[in-house]
């Protein structure tokens, strides 16, 4: 009897784990990998990325701290470091969840932030974003289309997305996603992309509810005015919970 209870001590705790990541049907839209948020947490998320990025020739990390305020709306704080970047750049931000896909199969998200050249810079980048997002059952489909510009309309740019996310099973999600941004404008004087791509399969393990690891492995290329475009694999490790 004694040894009965100590294994039902040591099992329950992850029973209960594995049930609650069973139950998530929105596994696949809370996907973040290379992607970024496609819904509000229910009250705080957490969320960082790191991994290498050979098109660019260089590491690239972020994290993410977004917090929901009342209903479907949040505030969000960001950091990117690397990539197409060669110093961290700041972000601030708030979300709208126009359509809940906790209550139906589709979703909507819109986010506006504030992307500062750098800590010491305050110049930047003003950023919107949609994220619309469809459930085939516990699978997903989403989009995004995002703009951005800087204040004075000396640089411009546009970028689009799409992905698929297939629950494999209550702890495993596999799909693939694609990305590309397109420079509208570019400010004279500065070396910036004219356009950048990434193409990759997308793998995620759930250990609860909120509380993942996922795994992006592609291709990714990028074009800068007057030079030839750089190609290369990437691969991005994210780690992200809800409190």
């Amino acid at each position: 009897m004694k040894n009965l209870a100590v294994l039902v001590l040591v099992f329950a705790p992850l029973t209960a784990v594995a049930d609650v990541a069973d139950n998530d049907d929105l596994a696949t839209i809370r996907s973040q990998v290379g992607w970024g948020a496609s819904i509000n947490p229910d009250r705080v998320g957490i969320t960082g990325e790191g991994g290498y990025n050979g098109g660019a020739g260089r590491a690239t990390a972020n994290a993410t701290l977004e917090a929901t305020l009342f209903s479907r709306a949040s505030v969000f704080a960001n950091v990117d470091y690397g990539g197409i970047i060669d110093h961290a750049r700041p972000a601030l931000g708030a979300a709208f969840q126009i359509i809940d896909p906790r209550h139906g199969n589709y979703g909507l998200r819109a986010s506006f932030a504030y992307k500062p050249e750098g800590f010491t810079e305050p110049e930047g980048e003003l950023e919107g974003a949609l994220v619309g997002s469809r459930r085939i059952g516990a699978d997903a489909i989403r989009a995004m289309v995002a703009y951005g510009q800087d204040p004075d309309f000396n640089e411009s740019d546009v970028e689009l997305g799409t992905s698929y996310l297939h629950r494999a099973s209550g702890h495993l999600v596999v799909g693939g996603t694609v990305r590309f941004r397109k420079a509208l404008k570019l400010k004279m004087g500065v070396v910036e992309p004219d356009w950048d791509f990434i193409a990759g399969a997308v793998g995620g393990v759930w250990f609860a509810r909120h509380t993942r690891a996922e795994l992006l492995v592609g291709a990714y290329a990028v074009a800068y005015p007057g030079r030839s475009t750089g190609t290369g694999a990437i691969g991005l490790v994210s780690i992200g919970t809800e409190l």
